[in-house]
């Protein structure tokens, strides 16, 4: 066991010492807060509020992209199989 009392210098400890520092008389509140509690049309109320701020703002974001290929490359890919249709017709022509 340890014997005596072990103290190691460290500045992050310093605010744990006090020393003779006396904190003070503690005085209570005058009054406890007062919760307020709502009627149940209040809070279907609220929440319709809630969900009507919601919807309008998903509203107005912008919608999510399709991910998938761009359109330019679908416009090039339709436009290489038009020229490989015509080429091919040419080719087998008579």
């Amino acid at each position: 066991m340890a014997e005596g009392k072990i103290y190691t210098e460290n500045p992050a400890n310093s605010p744990m010492h006090y020393g003779d520092f006396t904190v003070g008389k503690i005085t209570p509140p005058d009054s406890i807060p007062k919760y307020r509690l709502y009627s149940y049309a209040e809070g279907e109320q609220r929440y319709n509020e809630i969900q009507h701020d919601l919807y309008v703002g998903a509203k107005k974001a912008k919608p999510h992209r399709k991910k998938g290929i761009p359109l330019i490359l679908k416009i090039l890919g339709g436009l290489a199989v038009i020229g490989t249709a015509v080429a091919a017709v040419f080719k087998f022509r008579k």
